[in-house]
């Protein structure tokens, strides 16, 4: 075998292993149950302000604001995603009347190594990977790690820079802690979880969301 085939086994391997330390370490504090769409709709205060992770689309500085919380491996997430939110990005964001938030929320081990991954390229790319991985959610949870390793080779990471990724312990930190405080404070309990102007929309319903706005 080559030294370069050697050396890339070794740098794959090394990945994987951090993703099983991953598997294996993750505050199960946080890591909840995916739910269903929430029963009930409640206003959860100061969930509009601004925290550090936030992930923005906005075009001026429109009125109302729209916050999504969601998981990477959740397919209620992806259905909203990939049959509400076009809606809304055309209608209200390209618009200038909403203010779109999107907040990481992983559910699950692989949840986590995906939403950390979209943290660590280049912050415009931020939601062309979260676009990716909802829209292609059943492909690369089937493939697992390569599933994941293959994406993240496709937005610029190196093997050895996925490996820093998956490392970054501040960032996991960050995210843990947004998701301690959504669930303690926001009564975040499952995803997606929509909030328009602070109000959480229980059906997660399109018309429902144009009722709240400004």
């Amino acid at each position: 075998m080559k030294r370069k085939n050697i050396i890339l086994l070794i740098s794959v391997s090394a990945v994987f292993a951090i993703l099983i330390m991953l598997l294996s370490s993750m505050n199960n504090n946080v890591i909840l149950n995916d739910q269903d769409l929430q029963l009930e709709v409640t206003s959860s205060y100061g969930v509009s302000r601004d925290l550090e992770g936030d992930h923005v689309i906005s075009m001026g500085n429109p009125k109302n604001t729209i916050i999504e919380y969601a998981s990477m491996t959740c397919p209620h997430c992806s259905d909203f995603h990939n049959e509400i939110f076009p809606k809304i990005k055309s209608d209200l964001i390209d618009t200038g009347k909403v203010k779109y938030i999107f907040r990481d929320f992983p559910l699950d081990q692989y949840a986590m190594a995906g939403t950390l991954i979209a943290n660590c390229v280049d912050e415009s790319k931020y939601f062309d990977v979260i676009n990716i991985l909802l829209k292609t959610q059943k492909k690369w949870m089937q493939d697992g790690y390569q599933g994941l390793l293959s994406i993240a080779k496709n937005f610029g990471l190196s093997i050895s820079e996925v490996e820093i990724c998956l490392s970054n312990e501040k960032l996991i930190r960050l995210i843990e802690s947004n998701m301690s405080l959504a669930t303690n404070s926001f009564g975040i309990n499952g995803t997606p979880s929509v909030f328009v102007n602070g109000k959480k929309i229980s059906s997660l319903d399109y018309q429902e969301m144009l009722a709240e706005i400004k």
